[in-house]
């Protein structure tokens, strides 16, 4: 245990004319510095000990304020040499800075204090060390059994104080020690919601990424085990990130994943078959999801995993060109709809999703193709969820009609389809009508510039003799394109 700025006063006998201000702060190291400004060789935490000989009376309110800006510790001001006793605006300086001035006396030498206060450090540095390796090893060991609880305990139990463990949203998946009784702080800490936070001296540690943690550990850490804290802390935030996701194997891993799903959609039985056994879809019919977020900067894919993780679905999610596919159990479609509803309207995810009818595991091409007409209506009329069991009939129809209604139906967007052989300019029509006929938006779905979309959009003009800036050609050429996906070999037209 680290030495206090009590525990030295009351060892050495020292008066602290500055009262009991910053008593509780633990010293690190002692050192000693006649500069009038010796903060760029401190790190924090230091006793400086002077006699203040270069330091004039008009100076030391300056000086303390820097040796506080600098983190140290306390002062230890000699006196007799240049000053009889320590200066009243040093004092007064240091007691505003939250600063503990010691008063060293003629018959106190400086190098006893500085020896003995530094080799009683060593020594619990090297004790320090100690506590931090087997905190490391029992935190490893709990959490082969335990999980992330037993994490989460055994850090508690090791710097001696609480800790919480809550997700990206702020819910408690462990809360140990008094940690209970400070729930709401350690939420606020989490969240970033400083002005709310009561408790002092809450860290927050973020468990995966680091730039969109999956988790957040909030941990208290008493003044005098701070190092002990952050370093089991550490450790521990990167055990709860293999505990929280055990099979993120990188690319291994979604290469897996993405096999699988290509696989469930050849609709081979033989092959279906072996997929749905590995992953544990042996019984009952399936459906496809397709996500689509209008900023690519979203990490649709990842949220979908951890939806799946919240539900505990088997995670069969892939991503491809922004659009990402998840298979669902029959059984847990409910719950995935709702899932993802709450992640839209109150947790703020940016997406849409469109969902397909459950079908035998070998159909689910076909639930997929419907999950597609289904994200076409959630993007163009900004809806959460749109499940294709309960489209308007007015596109059911559509798929009904006969060969000739489809032609003509067609027919503004034939030219186009002959000459757009990459379908480049087709697909950005159809992000642009789905998006309202909003650049910003469009152009950032396509991840071009909207002055490069506005290029195409005037060429799709200029070979279909329709202007996108009238509600009538609008709606012709949104029409046009939901019957020429119906048509074989034009099902890979999606929005």
């Amino acid at each position: 245990m680290l030495e206090t700025v009590r525990d030295v006063a009351q060892r050495f006998r020292l008066r602290v004319p500055t009262g009991p201000v910053g008593l509780d702060r633990p010293i690190r190291w002692t050192h000693l510095s006649e500069l009038p400004d010796p903060t760029p060789w401190l790190r924090g935490g230091e006793l400086l000990i002077t006699l203040g000989l270069q330091l004039d009376e008009a100076d030391l309110a300056a000086y303390a304020g820097r040796l506080a800006g600098a983190g140290v510790a306390a002062l230890g001001f000699g006196i007799g040499e240049r000053y009889p006793a320590v200066p009243a605006p040093l004092t007064e300086a240091a007691r505003r800075e939250g600063l503990a001035v010691l008063e060293i006396p003629v018959g106190v030498a400086f190098q006893d204090i500085t020896y003995q206060l530094n080799a009683d450090l060593l020594r619990t540095d090297a004790a320090e060390s100690r506590l931090i390796a087997e905190g490391v090893s029992a935190m490893t060991q709990v959490a082969r059994s335990a999980g992330p609880q037993g994490i989460v305990t055994t850090l508690a139990h090791r710097i001696d104080s609480w800790a919480v463990l809550m997700d990206r949203n702020g819910n408690v998946h462990a809360a140990v020690g008094a940690a209970r009784v400070h729930i709401d702080d350690a939420r606020a800490a989490a969240l970033g919601q400083r002005s709310r936070i009561r408790h002092p001296g809450l860290t927050v540690y973020g468990v995966g990424d680091p730039v969109r943690p999956r988790a957040h550990l909030i941990v208290a850490a008493r003044p005098d085990r701070i190092t002990l804290t952050r370093e089991l802390a550490r450790h521990a935030a990167l055990l709860l990130d293999l505990a929280l996701n055990p099979l993120s194997g990188g690319d291994t891993w979604k290469l897996a994943r993405a096999d699988a799903v290509d696989a469930l959609l050849t609709g081979d039985p033989a092959l279906v078959e072996r997929v749905a056994a590995r992953w544990n879809l042996l019984t009952g019919n399936a459906a496809v999801a397709l996500l689509r977020s209008r900023s690519r900067a979203v990490p649709l894919e990842e949220n979908a995993l951890e939806w799946c993780a919240d539900l505990d679905l088997p995670q069969l999610v892939s991503e491809e060109s922004s659009l990402v596919t998840v298979v669902i159990p029959e059984d847990d479609i409910a719950r995935w709809t709702e899932r993802v509803r709450l992640a839209v309207t109150e947790e703020g995810v940016p997406a849409r999703c469109g969902l397909g009818t459950a079908q035998p595991l070998a159909g689910c091409l076909l639930s997929r193709r419907q999950a597609e007409q289904a994200l076409g209506i959630a993007v163009a009329e900004a809806r959460p969820v749109v499940e294709f069991a309960g489209m308007p009939t007015g596109r059911l129809i559509l798929r009904h009609l006969d060969s000739a209604a489809l032609t003509a139906l067609t027919s503004p967007l034939r030219p186009l389809l002959e000459i757009d052989t990459g379908r480049v300019l087709l697909r950005s029509l159809r992000i642009f009508l789905s998006e309202n006929t909003n650049w910003e938006a469009a152009s950032s779905q396509l991840g071009i510039h909207r002055h490069t979309l506005r290029q195409r959009m005037a060429r799709v003009e200029e070979i279909t003799g329709l202007s996108l800036t009238t509600t009538e050609d609008r709606v012709i050429a949104w029409l046009a394109l939901q019957a020429l996906q119906t048509e074989p070999g034009l099902e890979h037209l999606r929005l």
